[in-house]
């Protein structure tokens, strides 16, 4: 990439984010985005702590982004560097990468929009912006929209729908029927729309499978990373609100509904008929059992378990989940747990040895 700093605010105008470049006798051009520990002259980079911000000004990249609070505390800066101040370094450092930065999925260069071995049914409807890479293959009456993508190997089962901008990965499956939203990602090895678990057992303990004949749907701007499993509904469907980002290795089972803008890491596993409520986030490992709720801006840490409803905001840990300030304290007084045993019990010998035994009877 080659552009001049003052390109940058531009974009970030267009966008809406507040940045603002301090008064400079020159518009250095960008050649990177840098990570500030390997950082040069050419780079913009984003520091948003002091530690970050005296690595950056001993290497001296050509532009650095700046909270305010950070700004304030900065004296007199080294020539040959411009600063750009925003209130919300994290937002400017994903604005600008996005627009300037990301992946550029056309440098796989496959011939075509769709390429010769990808299998597309001839009743599927694709946008002509739509590319289809090597071994892809998509099913009869699917619909996908302007300017997707759908990598080598995924699969789109017939009667999907999948909406504008959304990347489909590598190895992934679209299963039938589902609907997939615009702007999506659907990361490596991710199955939407598998089986739900559902299995009724007879008098002899042998199951017997109750078919998943539902859907599952995504709205605009999910996010699943890698190896995600996202279960079909019995009846109806398993609901992912929009904007939702989950992690890699994480479960949704059938009939779920989970609310928008959420923030769900590695291992998430919630199970069949739970209702989860809007921007609720969730630490590695965190489990919901089937038919709970949990309201919206519920924050769970420490691998919590959900085994009653969460009906007020708030951080809540461990197994069954509590309040994280009680969680703290238990989990304190349990690391004493041996200790206090062994007074207890020196305690009890004590009581013992200082019992005056009954006068014996001599009549």
């Amino acid at each position: 990439m080659k552009i001049a700093v003052s390109k940058v605010l531009e974009s970030c105008r267009d966008v809406g984010l507040e940045v603002e470049m301090e008064p400079s006798s020159h518009d250095p051009t960008i050649e990177r985005i840098a990570a500030v520990q390997s950082c040069a002259p050419g780079d913009l980079v984003f520091a948003d702590s002091p530690k970050l911000l005296d690595i950056a000004l001993a290497r001296a990249p050509s532009a650095i982004v700046l909270s305010r609070k950070l700004r304030a505390k900065l004296g007199a800066l080294p020539p040959g560097i411009v600063i750009l101040v925003t209130p919300t370094v994290p937002l400017a450092h994903a604005f600008i990468k996005q627009r300037f930065a990301a992946r550029d999925f056309a440098e796989a260069d496959w011939s075509g929009p769709i390429h010769p071995s990808a299998v597309v049914h001839e009743s599927a409807v694709l946008d002509t912006t739509v590319v289809v890479e090597p071994l892809a293959v998509i099913g009869r009456g699917v619909r996908i929209g302007k300017g997707a993508r759908i990598m080598s190997g995924a699969v789109v089962e017939h009667d999907a729908q999948i909406g504008s901008g959304t990347v489909v990965h590598p190895s992934a499956v679209v299963g039938y029927r589902c609907r997939i939203g615009a702007d999506c990602v659907i990361g490596p090895g991710s199955i939407i729309g598998a089986e739900g678990f559902g299995f009724a057992q007879d008098a002899t303990g042998r199951s017997h499978p109750i078919p998943q004949t539902g859907i599952v749907v995504l709205e605009d701007r999910v996010r699943l990373g890698a190896g995600n499993c996202i279960d079909r509904a019995t009846y109806g469907e398993t609901r992912i609100g929009a904007g939702t980002k989950f992690d890699n290795l994480c479960h949704v089972a059938h009939n779920v509904e989970i609310g928008e803008d959420c923030l769900l890491t590695a291992m998430f596993c919630v199970a069949g008929s739970s209702r989860i409520g809007r921007r609720v986030m969730a630490s590695g490992q965190t489990g919901i059992i089937d038919h709970m709720n949990v309201c919206d801006d519920a924050v769970l840490v420490h691998r919590a378990g959900v085994v009653k409803d969460i009906d007020a905001p708030g951080v809540y840990a461990g197994l069954p989940t509590q309040p994280l300030e009680d969680y703290l304290r238990n989990t304190a007084a349990l690391r004493k747990g041996a200790e206090l045993r062994k007074r207890i019990s020196d305690l009890e010998i004590r009581i013992e040895s200082a019992a005056v035994p009954e006068p014996k009877n001599e009549a």
